[in-house]
């Protein structure tokens, strides 16, 4: 008896995969995992087509729509399709759910990933975490997700839950190599949670979100408390979402203000970027912002003219840039 397992997109171990192959591993069932590794961007994808005529059953996991209706499976009758890309509605069956993971399935991994809460107090016109999960809930105990010395905490927003600094204080008392991986809410920072977010054996940068201009003040003032705690430069890392909705002055604004106040961008371009006349310049402060050391050392003009070419596209993604610049000032 043998199911397959298909990982289409998933950047990191599918939790939803690893729960199935304990459960059906326990029914006596061999588990074999395929990772297909579709990328994210809308563009230039072919349809791939399984033969799983060996397999009893194929169950399908999708987490970028954009990927959605691309994976045929033929010779199987049982076959199903998840995951947040196919359906935010469609769950795991309660008795899957409860499963712990199955790690071995993914042969080179060495972190374990998990949700210490789940939902979400928000409700960003791009997120979908309110519909798919509700509101913030507690989910698992830091000790049922760790399997590895190092995890990534999945959570979408862990400072807003009630008994946040409980939870901090158990993973400073572990000593838990760790980080959360999603971004922190930074209008909810306050000096103990700062504190505590310190005193952690924290991995890489500390993650928030710079998705509005508007929240520019109260961003401002959170980090005067981040940076009593957090003193080292560039520790500190914000997602700036982007999309043809917003001014681009506003994304420039906030690229600025993380080079004056030595926080790392990473830009997270929405689908409608794909489509929008100014494609190529999202693709280029993607470049630009989300490679670190490239950022730190090397002006927006001075990353393009290495990294193209092109002169069209050096002075277009130029032009739109600082004509947007000069107006901050």
């Amino acid at each position: 008896m043998k199911i397959l397992l298909i990982d289409v997109d998933s950047k990191i171990p599918n939790l939803a995969l690893m729960k199935l192959s304990t459960f059906y591993k326990n029914k006596g069932y061999e588990i074999e995992l395929k990772q297909l590794n579709i990328p994210y961007y809308p563009k230039k994808k072919k349809e791939v087509i399984i033969d799983a005529n060996e397999y009893e059953k194929v169950f399908v996991s999708i987490i970028f729509t954009t990927n959605n209706g691309l994976v045929k499976i033929t010779n199987c009758k049982e076959v199903s399709f998840g995951g947040t890309g196919y359906s935010i509605t469609k769950k795991l069956p309660e008795e899957i759910e409860e499963c712990e993971e199955d790690y071995s399935i993914y042969k080179d991994n060495n972190t374990s990933y998990g949700f210490i809460t789940r939902g979400c107090i928000r409700n960003c016109s791009f997120c979908f975490v309110p519909k798919k999960e509700g509101m913030l809930h507690k989910y698992r105990e830091i000790e049922q997700i760790v399997k590895h010395k190092k995890v990534e905490f999945l959570d979408n927003n862990i400072l807003a839950y009630e008994k946040c600094n409980k939870e901090l204080q158990k993973l400073v008392d572990l000593k838990l190599r760790c980080k959360f991986n999603q971004g922190l809410d930074i209008r909810l920072i306050d000096d103990e949670k700062a504190r505590l977010l310190s005193q952690m054996n924290y991995i890489n940068e500390y993650i928030f979100a710079f998705d509005n201009i508007a929240y520019k003040p109260i961003i401002e003032e959170k980090m005067k408390i981040i940076k009593k705690y957090i003193k080292k430069d560039w520790k500190v890392k914000m997602y700036i979402y982007v999309d043809p909705t917003m001014k681009i002055i506003d994304t420039v604004k906030r690229i600025e203000w993380c080079k004056k106040n030595k926080v790392l961008p990473y830009i997270m371009r929405g689908l409608e970027c794909w489509d929008d006349k100014n494609c190529n310049f999202y693709i280029d402060i993607a470049a630009y912002c989300n490679q670190p050391n490239m950022f730190k050392k090397v002006s927006f003009e001075q990353f393009i003219i290495k990294r193209t070419n092109n002169l069209q596209r050096q002075k277009n993604s130029c032009e739109i840039y600082y004509k947007n610049s000069l107006q901050l000032y």
